[in-house]
């Protein structure tokens, strides 16, 4: 299912890492940019220039607030309390050492279950 632009957080907007420097930040900015520019053929018959100016409203807020440490710093928190949930994967072994394997305990047949019950124990 694709994402709605407005569900878009700044970095997928811009196309970034949330570890992008200054630099990748301003770069992902013009990218994006030339994307939703006026007579782009990326866009051609995808959106409405309403669409599209919403979209470019929200770059340019996605870059104010990505350029601005203060800014990004409060935006990563607010980003982190809302993080959707992931459960808990499967443990796997990543060791590559010899596994050791215990016997099993016998199991019961089902005359020795029946005899439990019937014969009483001195």
């Amino acid at each position: 299912m694709l994402k709605r632009i407005e569900d878009w957080n700044y970095y997928e907007l811009l196309s970034v890492e949330r570890t992008a420097s200054q630099d990748e930040i301003w770069e992902g900015y013009q990218a994006a940019l030339s994307t939703y520019k006026d007579g782009s053929l990326a866009l051609y018959g995808l959106v409405s220039e309403v669409e599209r100016g919403l979209i470019l409203e929200r770059l340019q807020e996605a870059f104010q607030t990505l350029r601005d440490p203060d800014k990004r710093k409060e935006y990563n928190l607010a980003l982190l309390r809302h993080a959707p949930y992931f459960p808990p994967q499967a443990p796997f072994r990543k060791s590559v050492g010899k596994l050791e394997i215990e016997e099993a305990p016998p199991r019961k047949t089902i005359w020795a279950r029946l005899k439990r019950l019937f014969v009483k124990n001195p």
